[in-house]
This record gives C-alpha cells, structure tokens and sequence, in this order.
C-alpha cells in the first residue's frame, strides 16, 4: 500500500494544508521554524502510530477555533488528518478474489482518523456501486429480481434484510437466508463499502514511525540490559544498542561469553564491520574506526553476595595518530550519526512502514548533512518511505526538487499550508531552497569540474528534466557529471565565463540570435573557450534561429503553455516563424513569463507524456553537450 497524498485539517496551527503529494521513497518538507513542519508530521504519525499515541483535541486543536468550534460540534469527531493510498498488485488481487471487482478505482482509496481515535475507511461511488453488484451477482435470480439493482452496499444490505418470507412464498427459505447470510459474512451490518475494504487489506496500512529524537548510544552498555525486553526501534538508549548490536550480527551472549578466544574474535569481528558500515556513510574522517571492547566488574548486592557484570565499550581510534576515546567523548555530530544509524537498521527488516523524520542531522556539519542524506536515499528510503521535514540548505537536494514541499504559517485564519509551488512562497520559506542552490553553484564553481553554463533557470529546468525523460525512453541522457550553472541571461555568459574559465572546464549552451548573442560568439575570440565547447539550440534544430523551448515540438510545448496560462492555443493559431516563443507572444500580443512554463514541467513532467520528436532533439542536445566534457 503506497501513499500518494495527505492531508491534515484543524490540527495545531494548520487548518487546512491541502493536500500533500508523497514522493515515492523521500519527501522533503522545508520551511523556517514554526512554519508548522512538525505538526505536518506529528498529524500523518497519528494516523496510524507505531507506539501508544493518541490524539487529543484540547492540546492539538488550534487554540483560535477551539471554544467557537466546541460551541459547534463534538470536536472529537473531526477528522484531523486523511491520507490517500494506491494498493500493490499483491493488494489488488486479493480484494478483488474477495469482492470480485475488477473495474475497482485503486488509486481513490482513502483512510482518516478521528480526534476519538476513530479509523474510517473511504472509497468512491463508482467502488461501493461494483462491490454491490458483485456480492448480488452471488444470490439466486428470484432473490436479485427482489432485491432490485442497488447502486449502494447500504442499499443492497436494506433490501436482503427487508425480505419477508411471508411475501415472497414462491422462494426458497434457504435462498433468503443465504442472501441474509451474505450481508453478516461481509461484515456489512453498517452496509458500508469501507468496513469490506477495511476488513479485506486493512493490515495492509502502513504503521507511521515518527522520530523528534531519537536516545544517542551511551559509550558503556551493561550487556545485562541489553537482554531485556525488546522495545520498539529507537525508544530508548538501551533499544538502540540492542540495534548496534543486531547491525554488527552478534548478540549479547556471544560478547559476553567466558571463552577469552572466543569474545575475542567475536569483538574483533564486530569492530570491523562496524567500522565498515559507520563509515561507508560518514565521510568526515576516514581514519576513524570503531574499536569494541568488553570490560568485566564485580558488584556487591544489597545481600553481600559479588557478581560480575560485563559491560560493552565502544571506543574510536583515529588511525592518524593511534589515539583512541570512548564513544560519548566523540562530537555530538558523530555521536548522533553512529547512533542514528543503529536505531534506524532495525527498519530494515520491517513491512509496511513510513519513517518521518523531524529536522534530522541538525547536529552535523553541512557535509556530513550530505553524509546522511545519501544514508536515507541508499539505505532508508530502499525498505521504507521516508518524509522529512528541514530549514537546513544541505539537506535539500538540488537534484530532486520535485521531492520538495515548502511549508508555510501564514497565521490565523489561514493557519499554516503546504505548497509545491516555490512562487506563491514567501523570501523566508525559501531560504533553505536559494541556499542550497547557492551552495551547489558554489560547489561546482570552487570544486567541481565539467561544468555547463546556461543562460537562466528555465534551462536548467529544461535539461534536467528532459534528461530524465530520455534516460527513461533509453536514449540519450546528460552525463551526471555535468553541473548545471544559470548565469542570469546571455548577456552575462561573457562576465561569468571569465571570471571562473581560466580554472574549471566549461560549456556553454545558449539559445540562437539573442540579446547578447555577438557578446556569447565574441569569447571564442578572446579565447574564453574553444569553438566546441559553445552549443547554439540551433545546432538541433537546423533552424536560422531557436531557443531552447524549439527543442519541444510545437504541440508538446503549448501543452506546456497551456496548462500553465490555463490557454487552449493550437499550432494552427500561431503565425509563421522558428522560434515558438516569438510566434506565442505575437499571438497574444504581449510576452509572458517563460520561467513559469519550465515551472510546469517541474510540476508535471512524471504524469506527462512527449512526443518522440521532442525526445529525440533532447537527446541529440545531449549528445552534443556530453561530447564536449574532457575524460
């Protein structure tokens, strides 16, 4: 069972976010503090809680609606948070051997809870009306020409209870009871479509783990707690050493056996993989490794009697200099990420969950942010669904903005929502998504070789976009080595390319006869770059003169325009010319914003569908474009 959507309504300071599209494997929610992130999260995680949890409408309604609504209603009975679901093909047989529907819509599956902690369970008319039809299509034909043909379980469930036996001599005694037997062996005594749903895959909802904070590693672990009873991932220090322990493929036993050769070996055994596994994610000193050590202690209990107790250490030693410290003297930082990542291995070996994370990786540097990325996206994200919420410009990824959504509080009596649309959004909610690119531009600029120069957004948009798209259709993609750098426009190429050409491998692709255009031409005579390593969108084309939005074929972009300007164009309105952007505007008789357009694609591109013309001139551009990066 996937989640596609969610959606949460009079909860803390959010009265209505709208809905909340859920990426597949990572979703990423930026905004400032209090932007209301974290009751975004809090919502979703009570929808079906690993622990205890409950909701409670005196602490988490919004404090301004609270005494008008109560005057309303029962505020127990509001539906703080809903979440739509697509079933798995495993899912889907199994409902329909049971219900026997198979023109059933799987992608309108729909689940809320309560503020009494009520589960309902959701679906469309067009579902229950094929369920009813199903489960009538079992009874007897005298009994289906009784009972009618109901669009509804609620009806159908009616009209078999409603049959009189005294009316209805000419049927058979047991073909009534038959039909009454249905409507209980259904569980449809409310004759609702959800309660069948609910009965059929209701297991199959997926259990929320929800994580503020999670208990760092203590540096000493008294073995003898480590054999107590299991808790739920991590809960507690002790539940996280349990899951060190489970990573490294020991057990407490093992570590604290009598046999010195054999604790030994069994410690020299964890320290390696641990070592391996810690650091195949942290990157901020490679010359650490985890040293396991078991200490034995004789105690005196209260009756006099001396036991020994075993304790497990965990040490680091830095290979550089020989000097090793127990685990609680390292960084916060590190401490943070070797415990994280003990707790969260024990997910891996869990069904059906989705980890939400609540401003993780704060405590470390910004590259051990990225550090930890790369762990969510490698090893979390491949068993469970992560969302995670951030103000941190390092843990957005400027290669997958479409994961993004930026959470603002626009206060009473807005209240805080949620948004793809990084337009409608303040400077501040921003911040995080302008800093990351900040810092990527930097990257390349100071670091990075094999760097693409494009003239503004829209571009980069573009080719990020589409390249994905032909990589999909097994053509052509971008080298995903190459870092693509939006110069602010054509006419600043020039003054961008001088100041970084000297030192880093660049090329630049510009569109064909614009404003700056003999400024662009000029750097091959200065000697900037090479005649090669400037690309014209005219060289895909063969047009005189094209911008990239030619590349698109005329009907794939003013599907684009359209849906953007909510337009109904057809080629056949547009005047004569090669540059679709200049007949666009002499249509409507002003210019408009071509970023918007790209903005589109952003949005859209996973649900659109292009021509194969379009993908073949993407293709070709890329062709170019990668033909011109040095081995």
């Amino acid at each position: 069972m996937q989640l596609k959507s969610f959606r949460v309504r009079k909860f803390r300071n959010i009265v209505d976010s709208g809905d909340v599209a859920a990426s597949d494997s990572v979703t990423c929610l930026v905004g400032k503090n209090e932007a209301g992130k974290s009751g975004l999260l809090e919502a979703l995680y009570l929808l079906r809680p690993a622990y205890q949890d409950k909701p409670d409408h005196e602490q988490q309604y919004p404090r301004w609606l609270l005494a008008k609504d109560r005057r309303a209603g029962d505020l127990s009975e509001v539906e703080f948070i809903e979440a739509r679901f697509a079933l798995d093909e495993s899912e889907i047989e199994e409902l329909e051997q049971e219900v026997g529907a198979k023109s059933f819509n799987y992608e309108s599956l729909k689940v809320t809870r309560k503020y009494d902690g009520g589960l309902l369970w959701y679906m469309d008319a067009k579902n229950a009306a094929s369920i009813a039809t199903h489960l009538r299509s079992s009874l007897s034909k005298d009994v289906q020409k009784i009972v009618g043909k109901p669009s509804t379980l609620k009806e159908l469930g009616e009209a078999i209870n409603s049959i009189d036996k005294s009316e209805h001599e000419d049927i058979d005694a047991a073909e009534i009871a038959q039909a009454k037997k249905l409507v209980t062996d259904r569980n449809l005594l409310k004759a609702s479509a959800f309660d069948l749903i609910h009965a059929v895959i209701g297991k199959y909802l997926p259990t929320f783990f929800r994580f503020t904070g999670y208990n760092t590693l203590p540096g000493r672990i008294d073995l003898r707690e480590v054999t107590a009873a299991e808790e739920k991932p991590g809960n507690s220090p002790m539940q996280t050493a349990r899951a060190l322990i489970a990573l490294a493929g020991t057990t407490a036993e093992q570590l604290s056996s009598d046999d010195y050769e054999q604790r030994r070996s069994e410690m020299e055994a964890v320290s390696i993989d641990l070592t391996n596994q810690v650091f195949d994610y942290w990157k901020q000193n490679p010359d650490l490794e985890v040293i396991i050590d078991v200490d034995k202690e004789q105690i005196q209990q209260h009756n006099g009697v001396r036991i020994a107790a075993r304790y497990l250490d965990i040490r680091l030693r830095d290979r550089r200099t020989g000097y090793s410290n127990n685990f609680s003297q390292r960084s916060s930082g590190f401490q943070w990420f070797f415990s994280f990542l003990a707790a969260f291995s024990e997910f891996e070996s869990e069904d059906s969950t989705i980890v939400l994370l609540d401003e993780p990786a704060l405590a470390l540097h910004g590259r051990a942010q990225a550090d930890f990325l790369r762990f969510i996206n490698e090893r979390l994200a491949v068993v469970s669904p992560v969302i995670y919420t951030t103000h941190s410009p390092f843990m957005v990824e400027m290669g997958q903005l479409d994961r993004v959504r930026i959470v603002e509080d626009r206060g009473p009596p807005t209240g805080s929502v949620v948004s793809k649309d990084a337009l409608a959004s303040d400077p501040d909610s921003l911040f995080p998504l302008q800093a990351a690119l900040g810092y990527d531009i930097a990257q390349s600029l100071f670091i990075g070789p094999n760097n693409l120069v494009v003239e503004g957004t829209s571009d980069f948009i573009y080719l990020t976009m589409m390249s994905q798209v032909a990589n999909q259709k097994k053509k052509t993609a971008l080298n995903s080595r190459w870092r693509i750098l939006p110069s602010g426009g054509a006419t600043n190429i020039p003054t961008f390319v001088s100041l970084v050409g000297p030192h880093l491998d660049i090329t630049v692709l510009a569109d064909s006869d614009t404003q700056g255009m003999q400024r662009v031409t000029g750097m091959i005579e200065k000697k900037l770059i090479t005649g090669t390593r400037l690309i014209l969108a005219n060289a895909v084309t063969g047009q005189k003169n094209a911008d990239i939005e030619d590349l698109f074929c005329i009907e794939d972009y003013l599907s684009l325009y359209n849906d953007t300007f909510k337009a109904k164009l057809k080629p056949a309105d547009l005047g004569p010319g090669d540059r679709v952007v200049k007949r666009i505007e002499a249509k409507i008789g002003k210019t408009y914003d071509h970023g918007e357009v790209a903005e589109t694609l952003l949005k859209t591109h996973q649900g659109r569908t292009f021509s194969d013309e379009t993908v073949d001139n993407f293709s070709k551009l890329n062709e170019l474009v990668n033909a011109t990066m040095k081995v």
